[in-house]
Formats: structure tokens, sequence, C-alpha cells
């Protein structure tokens, strides 16, 4: 005598001892009358659903996709499981069915799955369902980013610079030009305290910078002062392209970047030294407003002051302006030999339409000393002992009331853009 139940929701029903709507699923397979192992075996089941929740054992389903309480019946039956659900929780629900070698457990959670119910396992064995307590379906999630041209006169990110006017004299990629380039970003100039091109230059291969010692604070020439050699030549320096022996070009504070290309580039820049060429690129209006304000103190009374300013002159940003201001004064290992300068760098962007801008630029530079030395002592009482006693490093031995040199740098430049394509 087999006996097998299988109870259907109690769909608009009404008992003394039932609530409303309430659906209990209870699902036996066990010959429970015809023989005491049957029996046994029945009872050695509810006995482990009672301590420690549904049986694990691995059992084949084959739930095809239906109402979910029609599956709950079919799943009763397979798994001997008691389930027990409200019935305005299964109303309307349907399930993609489960198929394959699984546990209770695993059956059930895909049964489940995409239904936006629960369960809980209670401690008499049974199993209870509930809404989920986050009910979230997600969607095909698609994974994507957009690629921000950078500037390729602009600060880079960080030490990385993607895009390079130099070498090309076009808007190009680094990975996509044959020479041997390197760029020294603002990020990298402002952590190494560069003073001038020089500093900035010292770690790039294939370059010799400060030959003749770091008196040249107020150079901008390599080859009148300073000194910069590129692969065995004495280099040239150039200006966003232009060839300049404006002093601009050795003051950081008014630069974005420095690019070095080794190598002959006398067919982008006309003539120029077989080592290559230095390229400077000035501040220039930014896109997001930029307010900088910087002071610093070194060696020999060195004194400093920067600041930097950036922003829009129209509420559209198609006007903008940029205005860089630095000051130094400083002291040298030499008496009376002293460098100090003030400078400032305006420049003003209109930007006609999307692909057409125009950027006026102008600076201004006045050094009343430049801080060179060009003191030459002799070997006795320096590296040798002179019975007329030792020369210290810091004596200066001309007419300090005749030691005086003092310069005024001015420069304008124009650039006019206009893209005949999309970048």
């Amino acid at each position: 005598m087999t006996s097998e139940t299988g109870a259907r929701p109690t769909m608009g029903r009404k008992d003394n001892n039932t609530t409303p709507y309430t659906c209990l699923l209870l699902a036996t397979t066990a010959a429970t009358f015809l023989t005491f192992a049957g029996s046994a075996q029945a009872q050695s089941d509810t006995a482990m659903i009672a301590r420690n929740g549904p049986v694990q054992n691995v059992r084949m389903y084959n739930i095809q996709a239906q109402p979910l309480a029609s599956a709950l019946i079919s799943f009763g039956k397979q798994s001997a499981l008691q389930v027990t659900a409200g019935g305005e929780l299964l109303r309307g629900v349907k399930t993609a069915g489960v198929h394959g070698q699984l546990t209770p457990t695993q059956a059930l959670a895909q049964l489940l799955s995409g239904t936006g119910l629960a369960y809980v396992q209670s401690g008499n064995g049974t199993v209870i369902l509930t809404k989920s307590a986050a009910n979230i379906t997600l969607g095909p999630v698609r994974v994507g980013g957009s690629v921000v041209h950078q500037n390729p006169t602009g600060p880079g990110v960080g030490y990385v610079a993607i895009n390079t006017m130099a070498g090309t004299k076009t808007d190009t990629p680094l990975t996509e030009i044959p020479n041997s380039i390197y760029v020294i970003t603002k990020q990298q100039m402002v952590d190494l305290q560069a003073q001038n091109v020089q500093e900035a230059l010292r770690y790039t291969a294939g370059i010799y910078t400060e030959q003749r010692g770091n008196y040249s604070n107020g150079c901008a020439s390599a080859g009148s002062c300073g000194g910069i050699v590129q692969r065995g030549f004495s280099t040239s320096q150039f200006i966003d392209g232009l060839m300049s022996e404006s002093y601009s070009a050795g003051e950081t504070a008014f630069l974005e970047r420095i690019e070095a290309v080794n190598g002959p580039a006398s067919v982008m820049y006309g003539q120029t030294t077989p080592g290559g060429m230095i390229n400077m690129s000035l501040k220039k209006p930014t896109d997001t407003p930029l307010h900088q304000v910087s002071v610093g103190f070194g060696n020999w009374n060195r004194y400093e002051a920067t600041f930097d300013y950036s922003d829009k002159i129209t509420k559209s940003g198609n006007l903008r302006y940029r205005v860089a201001a630095m000051g130094t004064t400083q002291g040298t290992q030499v008496n009376n030999i002293d460098y100090k300068r003030v400078g400032i760098l305006p420049s003003i962007t209109w930007d006609i339409d999307k692909k057409t801008s125009l950027t006026l630029l102008g600076s201004y530079l006045y050094t009343p000393g430049m801080g060179t030395n060009y003191m030459q002592f002799p070997v006795e009482g320096t590296l040798y002992r002179s019975p007329y006693g030792q020369i210290p490093r810091s004596r200066f031995v001309g007419n300090k009331n005749f030691n005086t040199q003092e310069t005024r740098d001015e420069m304008f430049e124009y650039q006019f853009q206009h893209r005949f394509r999309a970048c």
C-alpha cells in the first residue's frame, strides 16, 4: 500500500484551522505500510531533516517551465521536502524549471531563481518561502570607456604624456613617431624641484646637462651659457616649435612640458645640430579653472614665489585667460654674485568655433642679476697648498662695483589652429 499526498494551494477556501491563501506542499515517497525497512528509511529521512535541515542527497530533477505553484508540487514529490508558502506569494509567479543532478537546496534555489522569492529552513524540517529582501535582477552589464584626447602641448597626466607636437609638428601619439622622444611633464618638474631647464633634463637619456656646472640659473640658450650636450653636440632650444633665445625658455614656472628629440631633426625644424633639439611648451589657458600659488626657499638664501591663474572670461568658456608669474632672489657660493628675476606670462585663447582657435601669448622678464660666475682660481691655493694661504670658494676677485648685468626680455607669440577633421 503506497501513500502519496500532494497538498495543493487552497485558493479562496477558508477553514477554521487553515489561514486563507495558504499553500501546504507535502510530498513523500516511501512504502510506509508495506515493509518495515521502508518505514524505517522514511523515518530516518524525516529525522535528518528535523535535525539538519533538507537532506543533501544528489538527485535527478526534471521540472519544466510552468507556474511556480505546480512546480513546487513536483519538487516536493522528487525531493521529499515539505515546502510551505503563502498563496499570495505564488499567484501569477512562474519558474524556468530545474534540470540535472542536484542537491535539494541547489534545486530549490534554481527553481526560485528570478521569481523574487527566497526560502528559509525551519527547525522542524520544513522549508518556508518568503519574499526576497532585495529583489534585483541585473541585465547584461557592458563595460566600456571613452578615451579623452590629451593636449599635445599640455602638462600630461602625472609622468605620462601620450601625444606630442615634437618630431612631426603635428598632434601625433608618441608610439607612432619613429624618433626617440622624451617628455618631461609638469608633474615631473615639480617633483624634481627643477629650477631651470638644465636641472629638469638631468635624468634624460642621451643628454648631458650642466657641463660647466650649475651656475647658469638665468640662462635660456644652451650655446651661450649653462651648456646642454645632446648626443655629443651642443643643442638648440625651441619654444612651441620655433627656435628662440628668449629667457622664458629657461623658467620652469612658465613651462607646461619639456620635450627632447634625440637625433637629427632638421627636416622638420630647419638648421639644428645632429644631436637633436629641445622643445619647450609655454603655459596656455586651460579648459578648467586653475588657481595655484606657491612659495619656496633653498640654499644660498634662495626665496621664490609663483602664482598661476586660469579661468574663463565668457560664460560659455569660448574666451579664456591665463596669467603665470614668478619672482626669485638667490645668492651663490661666491660673494657679490646674485641671481634675481621677476617675470609674468599672460595669455588668452579664443575658441572661434569647435575647430578653430586663436591664442595670444606674451612674456616679460626682468633680471637685475644673472647669477653667472666666471671666476677662475689657480691650482695653488685651491687644490694644492700655497705659502700665501688657501683661497676660499666664496672669494670674489673682481670689482663688485662693475659686476652688474641687467637684462630685460620681452616675447610675443600667437597660435592659430584649425582642425580640418575631428581628432
